[in-house]
């Protein structure tokens, strides 16, 4: 009886610690000083910028990298498409 819970409790501390880690989150971001080296060696326009963001219905933020002309190019969009809807 003593062995059923002991593997009870490693199925479970292996359920737990399967769910601790997704698969987005082990993709190899760039840090802050990479960053800082790839966007002097490019034009502006190829630029990069990284932050922390929380996903809605979730607080744990998790680091997120974009190009800056795809940053604009998306609030672009959505104004455009905020004036539409509210006209």
């Amino acid at each position: 009886m003593k062995s059923f819970w002991r593997g009870l409790s490693l199925c479970a501390l292996l359920l737990l610690g399967s769910c601790a880690t997704t698969p987005a989150e082990s993709k190899n971001l760039p840090t802050d000083a990479e960053v800082e080296q790839y966007n002097a060696s490019v034009p502006p326009e190829e630029r990069i910028v990284c932050r922390d963001e929380t996903q809605v219905g979730s607080n744990i933020p998790r680091r997120v990298c974009r190009y800056i002309a795809d940053i604009d190019e998306t609030s672009q969009f959505t104004r455009s498409e905020l004036n539409r809807v509210l006209r």
